[in-house]
């Protein structure tokens, strides 16, 4: 392959750097400026007007800002317009400027709808959605509510830009680079703030830290015993389909450059840190996915690899955090033990106790349900409070409540079509399949997490059902331009 070579990598160039930078900036000044709206307000506007300005002086530069915002920007509220987030303000205005621009343009109009049955499905689905806002309204859910879960499907507007921008190869080696970066900076975010707090430089519900890591970064640090912190955030969906991806790639059968395992240690570092029982069912099942078209020596090597890096990875951070008195066996047992034995982790039986009122909110409007926003009461275990909460802790009840059966089935046509539209194009290929594999693996993955959390129609995991969206609906040959593009990500020519 070394055809597909050039002079310089993509991964090895100074805008990686300036996207790092980047990266660990907005974090910074979001924590510097968390009580000031009126400073963040005047940011966000003069970000907008230079925003609109390089729309129309190149729009692809546009797209690259919107996307760069995604990978780089966290939760999407590290700076707010008197709260609008910065995200969903850049979102609107990208999407109001694209569909002006290409429906006033006839040379352009060919970029409003997409030549595939998929992008048809989206018409029904977008039907359902805009009755379950209207019957969420109706019903008194809270405004907020209603917005807060219809926001991520409108993400699903991306998938024009994304189709139609992806031919251009610099917007394809800025979109590798901010994967990697992405990576690269949710690991060294997880653990520098897993040191603040196993050092207790800060403390949980007691710093400014721990603040704004909660209300702004909207994450979780837990404090699991033996001085271990689990550190959550809402980015970390993403790794776990880039580890797939990344191991998937690594299970062909030739020699790969050693940043590749470099960078599968950072997701599962990551993942570690997140220490989700929901992540380790569903990495377990991508895994399984990945033997697909792949030999068993290759995928073996892989897998145990992985659960060797894992596993010695979190034995190596509870002897630094318990100070060499816990390698972690008895939390990384009573959290394995949880999912087949709910009552003794109070997480695990709190979701169990949200089933009864939640089937009896599906069985009260089966057909078109009660509409987004909707809340269900319960009596959560130990404290026995009566406690009212939009957070269903079961994605599929939680759609199949607010959508019901036919706005459901409506959004599973979609998912349906783009694991068939992958595995059509994984049997087309005599070669070189491990791309789609590791698509269809992460796509898997968060089937599973969606049994018990919101993830596929979480806005990141919209925004990855619409990037595999986009390669199910392109032609095969695409796939040649995207081979390349993965051998040139560390590789480079000797001369």
């Amino acid at each position: 392959m070394r055809h597909l070579l050039k002079k310089q990598s993509i991964f090895h160039d100074t805008e990686t750097i300036w996207l790092l930078v980047g990266f660990f900036a907005l974090r910074l000044l979001s924590f510097l400026l968390m009580d000031q709206p009126v400073i963040q307000a005047i940011l966000v506007f003069g970000l907008l007007m230079i925003f609109g300005i390089v729309y129309f002086t190149e729009t692809h530069y546009g797209w690259y800002i919107l996307l760069g915002e995604l990978f780089l920007g966290g939760s999407g509220h590290f700076l707010t317009f008197f709260g609008l987030s910065i995200r969903t303000l850049l979102i609107i205005t990208f999407m109001f400027l694209w569909l002006v621009h290409h429906a006033t343009s006839r040379h352009y109009k060919f970029r409003l709808h997409i030549k595939h049955k998929i992008f048809y499905t989206f018409f029904p689905f977008a039907f359902f959605i805009t009755l379950a806002v209207g019957t969420g309204l109706f019903n008194g859910h809270a405004l907020p509510n209603v917005i807060q879960d219809a926001l991520p499907f409108s993400y699903f507007v991306l998938l024009l830009p994304f189709y139609h921008y992806f031919y251009k190869e610099n917007i394809q080696e800025h979109l590798v680079r901010l994967l990697f970066v992405f990576m690269l900076g949710c690991a060294i975010f997880a653990l520098f703030t897993y040191v603040l707090f196993v050092t207790s430089t800060a403390g949980v519900e007691s710093s400014l830290y721990y603040t704004w890591f909660t209300d702004v970064a909207k994450g979780e640090i837990t404090a699991m015993g033996n001085g271990f912190f689990r550190i959550v955030t809402p980015e970390h969906l993403l790794l776990v389909p880039g580890a797939l991806m990344m191991a998937s790639l690594l299970m062909r059968d030739e020699k790969h450059h050693k940043y590749w395992y470099g960078f599968l240690a950072l997701a599962l570092l990551t993942l570690v840190l997140d220490f989700s029982r929901t992540y380790f069912i569903a990495l377990a099942v991508g895994f399984l996915i990945l033997k697909y078209k792949h030999n068993v020596k290759n995928w073996l090597s892989v897998t145990a690899m992985s659960v060797g890096i894992f596993v010695g990875m979190f034995l190596l951070l509870n002897i630094f955090s318990s100070g060499f008195r816990s390698a972690g066996f008895e939390l990384l047992g009573l959290r394995i033990a949880s999912i087949g034995n709910p009552a003794i982790e109070v997480s695990a039986y709190t979701r169990m106790a949200l089933l009864e009122p939640i089937g009896t909110l599906i069985s009260e409007k089966p057909l078109f349900g009660s509409g987004l926003g909707a809340s269900v009461s319960f009596i959560v275990p130990h404290t026995y409070e009566y406690l009212t909460t939009t957070e269903f802790h079961w994605g599929y009840l939680e759609l199949l409540a607010e959508l019901g059966t036919i706005g459901f089935i409506s959004f599973l046509a979609i998912i349906i079509l783009a694991l068939y539209e992958l595995m059509i194009k994984i049997e087309s290929l005599s070669d070189y399949h491990d791309f789609y594999v590791g698509l269809l693996a992460g796509l898997g993955a968060f089937l599973v997490m969606t049994v018990t959390s919101p993830a596929l129609f979480h806005v990141f995991g919209i925004f990855y059902l619409t990037i595999v969206l986009v390669m199910a609906m392109k032609h095969i040959n695409v796939f040649e331009r995207t081979l390349t593009i993965l051998y040139r990500i560390f590789n480079k020519t000797e001369h």
